[in-house]
């Protein structure tokens, strides 16, 4: 069943409310040409405050662009041609020079300039000029004021959000992949399917908002640092699905005798004890981390990896228990688990080197 969509969402009433504010601002300021400013409110006010932070570059650059543009056309090729030729000529230069300077929307507000201020404000561009990028620039801070105050809406905050929700999603899949080796259950492929594609969705997400949270993040050096988080963040996302894929994959097969049961439940003891070391992760990324969890030193492992190792030693040197492992596969899921193991522990001895 289809969520019904609300009549009147958040960012439709805040867009409403800022537009009005800001025509009633300049209308109070006693400016002309108080449209803009909505114009501008409607242009700049983005899902969260770096896409409107780009927004609003983009249409101060276009105003002047435009504005340079309109100011050398108006007063060469507009007095030896038509106007209709003039303004062609000048929107063609604003298209160019919009391209080559990388404005994706802005060359739009720099072509709005050139016509409004070629065919009404020909006769006062020098007073027409100024006061339009003042207004322009009104509705941007009302934009990032709007975005801060009313429902605030972060990139960097949404960010966060999404890595955390990563962590404690891929904690609840291993634990209840551990539950299912334990009884011997399995899921059924659609329920396979939407575990794998719910993790791969919100990976997805958490890439795509990385543009906007890295225009609030600065150049600075926090910034770089916290790049450098999200690039080992991402990268060990991915290996995480990975692993949990091909444990999908791998047939629940019983695992009788004392060697084998053994093995089991080293893997399930493993399971849970990176979901446990995952939850703990999501309350302290990135930040730190956290204090009372294992450190691991260079070529360590974790105990849990240890306890696996160790079964699996145990296990074969008893050839019985040796060759039933062997068969269809079940050695390749203490394989995987002990693979896991190790990409956290790269994760975590990664993460501390960053701290």
């Amino acid at each position: 069943m289809r969520k019904a969509i609300p009549l009147i969402q958040q960012t439709e009433l805040r867009l409403a409310l800022t537009a009005g504010l800001s025509a009633g601002l300049v209308i109070c300021l006693g400016l002309p040409d108080a449209m803009y400013a909505p114009m501008t409110v409607a242009a700049a006010l983005g899902g969260t405050m770096g896409s409107s932070w780009t927004l609003g570059v983009q249409r101060i650059e276009g105003t002047l662009l435009g504005g340079l543009i309109v100011v050398v056309a108006h007063g060469g090729i507009g007095t030896a041609m038509p106007m209709p030729i003039g303004i062609a000529i000048a929107l063609a230069c604003t298209r160019l020079f919009g391209g080559s300077l990388g404005l994706r929307s802005g060359y739009k507000v720099a072509g709005l300039v050139v016509v409004m201020g070629w065919t009404l404000h020909g006769s006062s561009l020098a007073s027409w000029l100024p006061l339009r990028l003042l207004v322009t620039m009104i509705g941007i801070w009302l934009s990032l004021l709007a975005l801060n105050c009313f429902w605030p809406s972060r990139a960097l905050a949404e960010h966060q959000r999404l890595s955390r929700l990563l962590f404690n999603q891929f904690a609840s899949v291993f634990i209840e992949r551990a539950d299912q080796m334990a009884s011997g259950g399995d899921m059924d492929a659609q329920t396979k399917r939407q575990r794998r594609d719910g993790l791969i969705k919100n990976l997805l997400e958490l890439q795509n908002q990385r543009p906007a949270a890295k225009v609030e993040l600065g150049s600075d050096g926090a910034g770089e640092h916290y790049l450098r988080l999200w690039d080992l963040e991402e990268q060990f996302f991915s290996e995480l699905i990975g692993y949990y894929r091909t444990l999908l994959r791998l047939p629940m097969v019983p695992m009788e005798g004392t060697s084998l049961k053994a093995v089991l439940a080293a893997e399930v003891n493993l399971l849970r004890q990176s979901a446990q070391l995952l939850e703990a992760w999501a309350n302290h990324w990135p930040e730190g981390r956290p204090k009372n969890t294992t450190a691991l030193g260079r070529g360590q492992q974790w105990p849990w990896e240890e306890a696996l190792v160790q079964a699996e030693q145990e296990l074969f040197k008893d050839p019985a228990s040796s060759e039933i492992m062997l068969q269809k596969g079940r050695g390749r899921r203490a394989m995987l688990c002990q693979q896991l193991a190790a990409a956290m522990g790269r994760f975590e001895q990664s993460w501390a080197s960053l701290a």
